[in-house]
């Protein structure tokens, strides 16, 4: 096999035993028709590993020098090399970003690929985001006179997220929980106000509903979602969070790992360019939750009776 050895990555992209996790980490790098292509890889690996390279360019809709191309991003020199490292990383049996919990998997299984899956995830947004759209979000956020958090199903653990990191900043901000209140709220937005929404798929009528109202009035829309969906093109300025996990059967995971993270980077960027005078607002925040907290000692004594009750417990 003949494998040019891309700088700096030594010899990894020789092995295929993670390849397509590797490819996944890539993608974002690719031109957008590259990425047609790592999708339908990523997406297919048993049916590439027996396609001839027009075959796949037919399939995908791209032309076969894209293919290509697509090959030599990778630091590879043909298309067999493709095709062998995938196979390779089939059988390997290493989980990837696509990898589904299996009803034949182990704890210890279930532990590695959830896990694994997570930092990949994770990995992938830290090369992947935005930097010119985020500076974009943090700017509107911090001149909003109010900050509407929306989100719909799973996604509205992440608004209620939204809302505890961002009104420490003395700015006032909701995260609605009735979709019908929602929508109310959008209408009485204003110039200038912000609604984020989030959705991990981007297809959600009611939050799209919410960013198109929102947008009509003249409010910033701040999508943090899939690119290329319905929220995507509805928002104003895009945090896109691209984490590949099949939610037709399990809830989202990834994806809320991934989004949350994106509220965190946005709220500690926020706190940044509050600068000090700030500092002391969000201390304060903080200590207004102090007197909810059991101090030490009461702590000591209680753990002590919970290590009684244990022991007694495992006695019987």
């Amino acid at each position: 096999m003949h494998v040019a050895e891309p700088a700096g990555e030594g010899n990894e992209a020789q092995s295929g035993e993670r390849f397509l996790e590797r490819l996944s980490a890539r993608r974002n790098r690719l031109s957008p028709s590259e990425q047609r292509v790592a999708d339908f890889v990523l997406a297919n690996p048993g049916r590439v590993i027996h396609m001839s390279i027009g075959n796949l360019a037919d399939t995908v809709g791209v032309s076969q020098p894209t293919v290509l191309r697509f090959v030599r991003s990778l630091g590879l020199k043909r298309y067999p090399d493709l095709k062998l490292l995938t196979g390779q990383s089939i059988v390997s049996g290493t989980p990837y970003v696509h990898s589904e919990v299996d009803a034949r998997d182990s704890l210890e299984a279930i532990v590695g690929k959830v896990i694994d899956s997570s930092i990949l995830a994770l990995g992938e947004l830290r090369s992947s985001i935005d930097q010119s759209a985020l500076e974009q979000a943090v700017d509107a956020l911090t001149r909003a006179p109010r900050i509407d958090c929306y989100g719909t199903g799973s996604a509205s653990a992440l608004a209620i997220e939204a809302q505890h990191k961002l009104m420490r900043f003395g700015i006032p901000v909701v995260a609605y929980a009735d979709t019908h209140i929602q929508r109310l709220a959008a209408a009485t937005l204003r110039r200038g106000d912000v609604a984020i929404c989030f959705s991990h798929t981007g297809m959600v009528a009611d939050t799209l509903k919410m960013a198109e109202r929102a947008q009509a009035i003249g409010a910033t829309v701040i999508g943090v979602t899939k690119p290329g969906t319905a929220l995507a093109y509805a928002s104003d300025i895009l945090l896109a969070v691209d984490a590949h996990e099949n939610t037709e059967i399990y809830a989202p995971m990834i994806s809320r790992v991934v989004h949350g993270a994106t509220i965190d980077i946005v709220a500690t960027a926020m706190a940044l360019k509050f600068g000090p005078k700030h500092f002391e607002r969000l201390r304060e925040a903080k200590d207004s939750l102090s007197d909810l907290r059991i101090n030490p000692p009461e702590r000591s004594r209680r753990e002590g009776r919970v290590g009684e009750r244990q022991q007694k417990a495992r006695k019987r």
